[in-house]
């Protein structure tokens, strides 16, 4: 069976057995990857809650949740490394 298949079937199950098999699926993989399936779905959810909040906003604030930044004076001072050679 193939993942189109598959996901036609799904599809065709009602809502509490779609979670059922999510849920089920989520469970098979490891404890790292449901950590950050938990973290996608937690972005998603806001992005849905929040419709009016631009997708850049939404974007900084997980860089800043990864850890992503930079520091002030480094940002004023030093090329970014996009515009390193």
């Amino acid at each position: 069976m193939t993942a189109a298949e598959i996901i036609k079937e799904i599809k065709a199950l009602s809502r509490e057995e779609q979670s059922r098999v999510l849920t089920q699926a989520i469970e098979e993989v490891s404890a790292h990857e449901r950590k950050e399936i938990a973290k996608l779905l937690q972005r998603v959810q806001r992005r849905l809650e929040h419709p009016e909040i631009p997708e850049d906003v939404w974007e900084g604030f997980e860089q800043a949740e990864d850890g992503r930044t930079v520091d002030m004076e480094t940002a004023l001072t030093q090329p970014p490394p996009s515009a390193r050679k």
